[in-house]
């Protein structure tokens, strides 16, 4: 019960309002703020739903985080592009009967330039608390994506520019800032380095390695302060199915699994 009441605590006012997205991004720690460019960019950095070529359905699952099913979280994305940029759509929930959050996400990442791309995400979020009753609110985020050749890259992400929250409290929903760069000194390695900074609270330091094994397996790392966090996992791509796979370890709460899989089906 002890420990419940804990993961209760942490989920209120921390887990649940952190878009994590796909196991991909899980296990590389969220460093890969300038990298992002599959469907699940939705929910982290919207810009990289630019690099998006063909349509993608994303899915991605967390049974029972830290071994309690009543934390358990599941996404659903998909993107579609267009000559007039990428337009995608995707739906989140969070949580058992006594506490859950609801998210439904429309994004738009485009091209600027031949080296720099913009996105926005608009999510309207419902939180519903046993006894309380519920209430939905609107945010946004928005990001960008800066490409100085093949080998170097920069992102920047802001999670709810708006500051809403859901009653009068401040940073009820908090506000995060995120910079970061990447960078592939080899073809097969990519480096994700990120600052990831939430109003008032204490920066995060992100670093993530991504490593292309074989032509249909990737390997990945991650590691994070505030808190100090180790994250790995894989990629499995075939043809049209990529599957992902995340194992992630926290101070307070242990080790949980993620798992997600991305669809990518060719435009008629």
């Amino acid at each position: 019960m002890k420990r419940l009441l804990l993961l209760l605590l942490i989920s209120f006012e921390c887990f649940a309002q952190i878009n994590p997205g796909g196991a991909r991004q899980i296990a590389l720690s969220r460093s890969n703020i300038a990298s992002n460019d599959d469907v699940f960019s939705l929910f982290n950095n919207p810009a990289g739903l630019s690099f998006i070529n063909s349509r993608e359905l994303g899915v991605y699952y967390s049974p029972a985080p830290f071994e309690l099913k009543e934390l358990s979280n599941a996404f659903g994305v998909y993107c579609e592009p267009t000559e007039y940029g990428n337009f995608s759509g995707g739906f989140s929930i969070y949580g058992f009967e006594l506490y859950k959050e609801t998210q439904l996400a429309l994004g738009y990442g485009r091209r600027v330039s031949n080296n720099f791309f913009v996105g926005i995400t608009t999510i309207y979020r419902n939180i519903s608390i046993k006894n309380y009753g519920s209430k939905g609110v609107f945010l946004f985020n928005l990001g960008a994506i800066a490409k100085i050749n093949e080998k170097f890259g920069f992102g920047f992400a802001a999670e709810n520019i708006t500051r809403t929250t859901v009653n009068k409290e401040s940073n009820q929903i908090p506000t995060v800032f995120w910079i970061g760069g990447y960078a592939k000194f080899v073809k097969e390695l990519t480096f994700n380095l990120a600052l990831q900074k939430e109003l008032e609270q204490n920066p995060s330091i992100r670093i993530g390695a991504e490593y292309q094994l074989l032509d249909f397996i990737q390997l990945r790392f991650g590691v994070s302060d505030e808190p100090r966090t180790y994250s790995t996992g894989l990629g499995i791509i075939y043809e049209f199915l990529q599957f992902d796979y995340a194992f992630s370890s926290h101070p307070d709460l242990g080790s949980t699994h993620q798992f997600g899989i991305i669809l990518r089906l060719a435009k008629n």
